[in-house]
């Protein structure tokens, strides 16, 4: 698969997030993703803003992916960090978070809320990488994360909303590209910084 560039993976998530079919756990995700896809960015930030506010992980990461890429709000990578920031700690534990149905049950709002939080950090790694725009590069904290989520996916794809259905994924070679490029990017000063923050490292304190 060709490498994707840091704003092209949000065009890749998004462009899939409107195509769900069926049961959405999630009040309010299917009616901000098919104003995305029609192209009404404003009602689309809308409604995720409210579900954001609200504490909902899936509508935090759009919220950051909006700020990201200018989606019905002015380019704001502060506030893409921000958002990105609250979704990548709401890991959650169990199949309603990993995003299986049958079977599971949880909270509204929240389901498949870990993918949510990987693929948050994962665009952080990205931002903090190359993608500064008014922030400063840090490659620790790039590779960290990027670590962070190649580690937890373990090879496999990240999926996302309505995963059940058909196939939509952040793949593991775009984990695995990405981690490789900050590895290359970074110093042997950052590199052993990197080394010993690791055993400590959370993502708690990675932000």
């Amino acid at each position: 698969m060709k490498q994707l560039s840091p704003k092209t993976g949000i065009l890749f998530v998004v462009a899939f997030l409107g195509a769900c079919a069926g049961m959405n756990p999630n009040p309010g995700e299917r009616t901000a993703d098919t104003n995305w896809e029609r192209g009404n960015y404003p009602r689309a930030f809308e409604v995720a803003r409210s579900a954001a506010e609200g504490g909902a992980p899936w509508a935090q990461l759009r919220m950051g992916m909006y700020y990201e890429a200018g989606y019905g709000v002015p380019v704001d990578i502060k506030e893409a960090i921000r958002w990105y920031q609250k979704a990548a700690v709401q890991m959650g534990e169990g199949k309603w978070a990993e995003g299986y149905v049958v079977g599971a049950t949880g909270r509204a709002g929240y389901f498949g809320q870990q993918n949510d939080a990987l693929i948050a950090r994962f665009r952080l790694a990205h931002i903090y990488f190359d993608e500064g725009q008014g922030t400063e590069p840090d490659l620790v904290k790039a590779y960290l994360l990027i670590k962070n989520v190649s580690e937890i996916t373990n090879g496999q794809n990240v999926f996302f909303c309505c995963d059940w259905s058909s196939s939509r994924w952040f793949t593991a070679e775009m984990i695995a590209s990405t981690k490789s490029r900050i590895e290359q990017a970074m110093t042997t000063r950052q590199k052993e910084e990197a080394r010993q923050r690791a055993d400590t490292w959370t993502i708690e304190t990675g932000l």
